[in-house]
């Protein structure tokens, strides 16, 4: 590799991050600025439950598409277009004068948003050697620490400010930024085009659906759902049985997010140093024990605690796991394994917040709650110990 390539695979991790961080923002932006647009535009909770889970709907839905067709069209083009119209719905969701154009600006931004991490496991593969993958996903993967922290901080001062139609407007205007960039500077170092996917076979589809790959995939859905269902409860939890305010709340979670951005960038040294199956084996173990010290907790100080553990838990598997993704599936199913990875993904975190929403229902237990995502995390506990015994 010459030295401006070298150079150059950096750039390139640069804006597909930064566009990582342009969708974590337009995901997780909708609730901090919900209450203000409800009263605006006249919407009630279920309109605002529909808007929140709308996105994440489509998102889900177009994630196997989003690998096949960046398997064959490489990912730089796919992940360009996906910032693109995303930033572009998201201008139509802040200036929607009405519900029925907000959902469809909801629907547009999910599909968008959907086709950006296939085609960016697309793309990277081919810039970055082996040895240095884990370290670029913990790159990438800081991404979603950063977003969160950007949305927890910045937002609800720009929206108090400045309005939320306002708040919004900036993140699309950061969204088409990101669009820009990659439009300009995006390339696939090989395009690898996959024929075989126009007449994909069973057999070939086993090729794909690899026992490593489910593997891989049991940490992604452990730390998600376990990441999903804190990030829902925790700040009730606070709320009503620790009597935080919500600047408390939002500091707590802030801390969580910064934790986060950490841990996904350490991630990638650590393992190379002490190897993959360990770094996954102690995230694993946080996802475990961390909800259910969060159920015991009593002070500030232990939610500070709690909160450096959780983001921990939550990021220090994604470099090792999805540095692990290439090599678990052939290079021309690559796009369409993590589509496969993340539709599951999805699925398992969905049934995680149905669940623990269904039992503080019933029972109100905030401990019931939070030992269920502990119960579901030994998905991820008990396969990063077949994983580390099997290397």
């Amino acid at each position: 590799m010459s030295c401006k390539s070298r150079r150059y695979k950096w750039l390139i991790l640069a804006i597909a991050t930064y566009s990582f961080v342009a969708l974590v923002i337009n995901l997780s932006v909708f609730p901090v600025v919900s209450d203000d647009m409800a009263r605006e535009i006249g919407l009630g909770y279920a309109q605002i439950g529909l808007l929140m889970s709308v996105f994440s709907i489509f998102y889900a839905s177009v994630q196997i598409p989003a690998g096949v067709t960046s398997d064959r069209l490489g990912g730089s083009k796919i992940a360009s277009v996906s910032v693109l119209i995303l930033g572009l719905s998201g201008l139509l969701f802040a200036f929607t004068p009405t519900y029925d154009l907000a959902l469809v600006a909801r629907v547009s931004m999910g599909l968008s948003g959907g086709f950006l991490l296939p085609s960016t496991m697309r793309l990277l593969p081919g810039w970055f050697e082996a040895a240095e993958y884990d370290r670029a996903m913990g790159i990438y993967g800081s991404g979603q620490g950063v977003g969160l922290f950007i949305t927890l901080i910045s937002i609800p001062t720009v929206a108090s400010l400045y309005g939320w139609r306002t708040s919004l407007a900036l993140v699309s205007a950061l969204t088409l930024l990101a669009a820009a960039s990659s439009l300009a500077l995006l390339r696939d170092k090989e395009r690898t085009v996959s024929n075989a996917l126009a007449s994909m076979s069973l057999r070939d589809l086993k090729e794909v659906v690899t026992g490593k790959l489910l593997l891989l995939t049991s940490f992604n859905v452990t730390s998600v759902s376990m990441f999903t269902g804190v990030l829902t409860w925790m700040p009730l939890f606070l709320l009503k049985k620790l009597d935080f305010t919500l600047i408390e709340v939002g500091y707590a979670t802030a801390v969580m997010g910064a934790v986060m951005i950490a841990a996904s960038y350490a991630s990638g040294p650590l393992s190379s140093r002490i190897g993959r199956a360990k770094v996954i084996l102690f995230s694993m173990v946080l996802c475990v024990v961390t909800p259910l010290l969060l159920a015991y907790s009593s002070s500030s100080l232990e939610i500070f605690v709690i909160s450096v553990l959780l983001g921990m838990a939550i990021m220090l598997y994604f470099g090792p796991t999805l540095g692990a993704i290439p090599e678990a599936v052939k290079t021309e199913y690559v796009g369409m394994g993590f589509g496969i990875f993340n539709t599951l993904t999805f699925i398992g975190s969905s049934i995680t917040s149905a669940v623990t929403g269904f039992i503080l229902e019933s029972t109100s237990s905030f401990y019931l709650a939070f030992l269920m995502i502990s119960l579901i995390s030994l998905l991820g506990l008990f396969g990063s110990l077949k994983y580390l015994f099997s290397k």
